[in-house]
């Protein structure tokens, strides 16, 4: 039991770190992830939205830079208005930047004026045009540059591309004219910069778990090596005292066979032996007075011979024990001993009706039979008392006497390592249902044999 305790515990210890040494690791993991994707989040906001200022400001620039350069032939007034809104149609479409970047102007109707693009929509009207989210893209751009210029964002097909993408404009008012002029630029560079913002996160999340479940993984592994080494060490030294204890189950099986082989010698032996010679004085014998007095002499020696073998058996096996329980087997040991000796012997509990299980039965009752054995043979007491009782939900049981305690002079030693060897056992057995013994003895004083269980465990 001993054993089985101790390679549990050495199970515990490693739980007890590995398993809060993992919890820890993902609970920082956690914050720690959680805490990176937030500060992405906020990252691809701002980027966002500086991005979104940059652009904006483009825009604008871009716009004014047209509406300047039309501006000699907008306002010029030798130039009859059909000249001017051709050579204005002329220079806007010839105006372009960058790789996709062109200008557009619409009548406030919604008829096409310039599409460098596009220049199949020349001249159509599209008030009623829609992006593929159905965004009426054109009326919300006249709505804007007649209130002094603004900004609106929609999908739409990018020349160097397959697919509507992003795009924002900005757009102003020719109000003489009753043009609306504008230009926009597409916002997928954006998305590509926050796509490429979200694999470096996710590289560095990577790696950094990586390294983090490298290092719970090596510490793990240190751990486990160590609570290994424990166990080797643990099993190695169970082994030992498994030894140990398997010789000293030997040594009180001889001890106990000596006891009962020397009670058979010493007693029944010779009750019987005395008996036979009786019987055979009664075949002899030509008295009928003597012959019957040898007769009623051998009958009393078998009683008492049977009386001994009685009690022989009920100290290797008490049948009260397994018929009637604890309380009656040590009460029925107390009675037989209450007759051979001169020892006031009480004997009170408050257990009448407990049920025990029946390891922790004979183990009571080994204790109390031990106990008033010592004191039988070695303590010179004149009273002994056995208690068992209730305390809350601990079972107490003292066995104490008035004798003289544990000799201390050499002459005894041999009795003294006897009874220690006795104890000994008393202790082992108490221990292996899991309660505590204790033994209080000084020269003169008596001893003291407590025992100490858990009554919900047993």
């Amino acid at each position: 039991m001993g054993f089985i305790r101790n390679r549990r515990l050495t199970i515990n210890i490693i739980l007890l770190s590995i398993v809060p040494l993992i919890l820890v690791v993902l609970i920082v993991a956690s914050i720690l992830f959680s805490q990176a994707k937030q500060l992405l989040s906020d990252q691809v906001s701002l980027t966002r939205s500086n991005i979104m200022a940059v652009k904006k400001q483009e825009l604008k620039q871009y716009v004014e830079m047209a509406v300047k350069s039309i501006e000699p032939y907008y306002s010029d007034p030798s130039l009859t208005p059909q000249l001017a809104k051709q050579i204005v149609v002329q220079k806007l479409s010839q105006l372009t930047y960058g790789k996709d970047g062109y200008f557009f102007a619409y009548t406030w109707e919604g008829e096409a004026l310039v599409l460098p693009y596009q220049p199949e929509r020349i001249g159509k009207n599209w008030w009623d045009v829609e992006d593929v989210q159905g965004k009426k893209l054109l009326q919300e751009l006249i709505f804007v540059s007649q209130r002094g210029g603004g900004f609106v964002d929609y999908l739409w097909q990018k020349p160097s591309a397959q697919e509507p993408l992003p795009k924002l404009s900005y757009a102003v008012s020719l109000d003489r004219w009753q043009w609306m002029i504008g230009t926009g630029v597409y916002l997928d560079d954006i998305e590509r910069q926050v796509a490429h913002m979200h694999n470096g996160f996710d590289q560095n999340i990577g790696k950094t778990s990586s390294a983090l479940f490298g290092v719970m993984f090596i510490a793990v592994s240190v751990i486990a090596g160590l609570g290994a080494s424990l166990n080797l060490n643990v099993r190695r030294l169970a082994n030992e005292q498994l030894s140990v204890l398997n010789q000293q189950i030997i040594d009180s099986q001889e001890n106990e066979r000596q006891r009962v082989s020397r009670e058979l010698h010493d007693g029944v032996n010779q009750l019987l032996v005395a008996a036979k010679y009786r019987l055979d004085n009664v075949r002899k014998e030509r008295n009928e007075i003597k012959k019957n007095s040898e007769l009623d002499a051998s009958k009393m020696a078998m009683e008492h011979a049977i009386v001994e073998l009685r009690r022989i058996s009920q100290d290797l096996r008490p049948p009260q024990l397994d018929d009637l329980g604890l309380v009656a087997a040590i009460g029925s040991y107390i009675n037989g001993l209450r007759e051979r000796t001169q020892l006031e012997l009480v004997f009170e509990h408050d257990i009448e009706g407990e049920e025990f299980v029946p390891e922790v039965e004979t183990t009571l009752y080994r204790v109390v039979q031990e106990s008033l054995h010592n004191v039988e043979k070695h303590a010179h007491a004149q009273g002994v008392d056995v208690i068992l009782q209730r305390e809350g939900r601990t079972l107490l049981m003292t066995i104490s006497d008035d004798g003289i305690g544990f000799p201390t002079d050499q002459a005894q030693s041999a009795q003294l390592v006897q009874e220690k060897m006795g104890l000994q056992n008393m202790r082992e057995r108490v221990q292996a249902i899991g309660g505590t013994f204790t033994v209080t003895s000084s020269q003169g004083e008596g001893t003291e044999v407590r025992v100490s269980l858990n009554m919900e465990f047993i």
